[in-house]
């Protein structure tokens, strides 16, 4: 028995995709929607999030910083009043130009 089996019928199960309004997260969050799925799409651009949830209907829009801890455990605490969901897919990231030497966690 795998511990982690793919899912592959999406229908009736949650998603709740940060970083979701570009890129990446928003690509993953129309497959998901796609296949059946009910997407919660968070990120702070709340414009663009509630632009995907124009384009998808049934998906909810929760705009949120990560970078604000508060903020991630409000939504954290709205998502799970739902019930848990199905997946968490953290996309989330930020850019800062800076050369290969200066790098550090």
């Amino acid at each position: 028995m795998s511990l982690n089996p793919p899912l592959r019928d999406w229908r009736g199960r949650r998603a709740w995709l940060i970083g979701a309004s570009s890129g990446i997260g928003r690509a993953t969050a129309a497959a998901l929607h796609a296949r059946g799925a009910q997407v919660i799409v968070s990120a702070r651009n709340g414009d663009a999030l509630h632009a995907f949830v124009a384009q998808h209907p049934g998906s909810m829009a929760m705009p949120m910083d990560t970078a604000e801890p508060d903020q991630g455990q409000a939504a954290a605490a709205q998502v799970l009043a739902g019930g848990a969901p199905d997946l968490v897919c953290y996309c989330a990231g930020s850019y800062r130009d800076m050369r290969a030497t200066d790098f550090a966690l």
